[in-house]
């Protein structure tokens, strides 16, 4: 798994692909509706705001042994589409982009149209939920973008 699937954690619009073996009924792209659940074939909604990938793959096992239809359910849960990032401040193109695996704050900048001349370069505050609070914190070029991040290029003054 990689760190950027570690570190992931699962919102509303997101898009996964689960793999149920021995069910092929379940196998299919979900999408993580408003209310931070998955709805699968044969069980009830599963909860699965906040959640990472392997977190997400126990919940869906123990959904399938609970109901009784699996008796060793193994699950795997890769993302197809994740919730876009956004970049704000001082940039030539502030907006919302698409999310790629392993992108970094300089890749963000670079979509964004990169600083403009009133950029403070090197002052950027990064903001993502963390454990269901939003946390803002500085970031540097080097620092990985998550779905859903908001990144913020401060103005400097001259």
């Amino acid at each position: 798994m990689s760190a950027d699937a570690a570190e992931y954690r699962a919102g509303a619009g997101d898009k996964i692909r689960i793999t149920v073996q021995d069910l092929t009924a379940a196998d299919g792209e979900y999408e993580v509706d408003d209310s931070g659940s998955i709805s699968l074939p044969l069980v009830k909604a599963i909860p699965v705001d906040g959640l990472t990938l392997r977190e997400i793959e126990s919940k869906v096992e123990a959904a399938y042994l609970q109901s009784g239809i699996l008796n060793q359910p193994v699950v795997s849960v890769q993302p197809v589409e994740l919730r876009p990032f956004y970049v704000m401040g001082e940039v030539n193109q502030p907006g919302e982009f698409k999310y790629r695996q392993g992108m970094t704050v300089l890749a963000a900048l670079s979509a964004a149209g990169g600083y403009t001349y009133r950029a403070k370069t090197g002052e950027v505050a990064i903001t993502r939920t963390v454990q269901g609070q939003e946390v803002t914190t500085r970031a540097d070029e080097n620092t990985r973008v998550l779905p859903g991040d908001r990144i913020r290029v401060l103005e400097r003054w001259f």
